[in-house]
């Protein structure tokens, strides 16, 4: 055997530090870092617990920080990079939710506070630099409510799939998207509001920059969310702050930001931001924002909850993060080109007759990657005998593969109602175990190549006006054609 020389140049510590020697034709490479319930991020160590999970190892990794907490002087201010700590932080336990009305997230864990931009990472890597598949996860909850604090998604089913699952929390609320006139002259463009969305693009770059310690891949990032996640991603693909950050989009029943209807301008906004400083007194201060800041996160909530305030709830057109409205943006082809996945669940009208097909119609006709369109149809056992059909946001325990513990969930019991289902107890069974492994292996496929069909299982077609396909989801996959005469109406809505 022959020992390879060092190339002609290079310093012998620069040499070794390649990992390698070769012998002949042989070479043998250092060997990969393990990920283990201790990772080093950019700004610290963090341990995490690691699960069995029928024989494979998950690690979780609670209230991981991506950006500094956001109280103080930086409530209403884009997200600032996190202060690095030393020795190695605690990641077992839920960081606290998003400010929030109490019990508006319905006994998910955490408690409630202005310090909370945290996320949640579940990965089944072996090894740091595995590139797996990322899927980052913004929850529902109209932009005011939730937490990614759940069960639901954080649990080990979806990443065993291959994937690093990420679940994110942001600000919300009026702490997330009030605009001021006293904020856009402090922001130097003019813009405020908003800050729930730079959050999720902070999160993003966080990704991007420590997801390979977690054995994820970060040029290969899905965005997806459900309901006001849905509105968290359009507002995330429609900026263009988040250029590069991702490479492929879900929204699961929350299209309704696409429409023209959902438009809060920075004039409305600031309009509404006045009206809640109004409601608590402030506006006549010497310094009202000072005043503003000041002011109990609780109280601010309670006085943009007041009828007479009507504070909007939405993403504010504020000529920088989002330079125009989500469906300008879409129907002009300025959104970032990504592959997407849009659907709904059988018995939402609006979303399946609406906003669904006019998502999927802007998508598919102004950008060049792929739209798959799905109609998620199945109901366990127990509700489907009431009967009652598939509700809004029954689909998150399949997704995620977290049945039957997930259809038992307080959000999920309480949502269950819209579908007619008057019973408590699901029923779930064997079948729903499949479903769930279908849904899975699908939402997986797509975030590792864009393209959700899965060979022996299933060949999604890709969405257009003319050929009008989706995938009816239930305990057989089922490819149809008319997603808007898709929708079947609870028993209660019958005539």
């Amino acid at each position: 055997m022959k020992l390879q020389l060092r190339p002609a140049g290079a310093s012998m510590l620069g040499w070794l530090a390649m990992g390698w020697f070769a012998f002949g034709t042989a070479s043998i490479a250092a060997a990969p870092s393990a990920v283990s319930e201790v990772v080093q991020t950019q700004t610290g160590k963090i341990a995490g617990v690691a699960v069995d999970d029928g024989g494979e190892k998950v690690y979780l990794f609670k209230a991981v920080p991506y950006a500094a907490p956001p109280v103080g002087e930086l409530r209403w201010k884009a997200p600032q990079a996190v202060k690095p700590w030393d020795g190695v932080r605690d990641g077992t336990k839920w960081s606290s939710q998003c400010a929030q009305r109490a019990g508006s997230a319905m006994g998910e864990p955490g408690a409630i506070s202005e310090d909370c931009l945290y996320l949640n990472v579940v990965t089944a890597a072996k090894n740091i630099g595995e590139k797996r598949p990322v899927m980052v996860f913004f929850h529902g909850g109209g932009l005011t409510t939730g937490t990614g604090n759940s069960t639901t998604y954080a649990n080990t089913a979806l990443p065993r799939k291959g994937v690093v699952v990420v679940t994110v929390n942001s600000r919300l609320g009026p702490i997330g998207y009030m605009a001021h006139p006293a904020l856009s002259k402090e922001s130097g463009r003019k813009a405020s509001g908003n800050y729930g969305t730079l959050d999720l693009i902070a999160s993003l770059r966080w990704v991007k920059d420590n997801i390979t310690q977690f054995g994820g891949d970060p040029n290969n990032v899905m965005i997806f969310g459900e309901s006001g996640g849905g509105s968290k991603t359009l507002s995330v693909l429609a900026s263009p702050l988040s250029k590069g950050l991702f490479h492929r989009a879900g929204v699961e029943s929350g299209s309704a930001l696409s429409s023209q209807a959902r438009v809060t301008t920075l004039e409305q906004g600031e309009a509404a931001g006045k009206r809640v400083s109004a409601k608590l007194g402030l506006d006549k201060s010497a310094d009202e924002l000072a005043a503003l800041r000041a002011a109990k996160w609780e109280d601010i909530i309670a006085a943009a909850g007041d009828r007479e305030v009507d504070f909007p709830a939405n993403v504010v057109v504020d000529g920088y993060i989002l330079p125009q409205s989500v469906h300008d943006t879409l129907a002009t082809g300025k959104q970032h080109d990504v592959p997407l996945i849009v659907g709904a669940n059988e018995g939402e009208q609006r979303e399946l007759q609406e906003t669904v097909p006019l998502l999927a119609g802007l998508m598919s006709g102004s950008a060049k990657s792929k739209v798959y369109v799905y109609n998620f149809a199945h109901v366990p056992k127990g509700w489907r005998e009431l009967p009652c059909v598939a509700f809004h946001g029954l689909e998150l325990p399949y997704v995620f593969g977290n049945v039957p513990n997930g259809l038992t969930s307080p959000t999920l019991l309480y949502l269950s109602r819209g579908g007619g289902c008057t019973t408590r107890d699901a029923g779930p069974d064997q079948t729903d175990t499949v479903v769930a492994d279908n849904a899975m292996r699908m939402w997986a496929a797509f975030a590792k190549t864009g393209n959700p069909s899965v060979k022996g299982l299933i060949e999604w077609p890709a969405y257009s006006d003319k050929n009008d396909q989706y995938l009816r989801i239930g305990q057989t996959l089922e490819v149809k054609q008319g997603i808007k005469g898709s929708y079947v109406a609870p028993p209660a809505r019958r005539e």
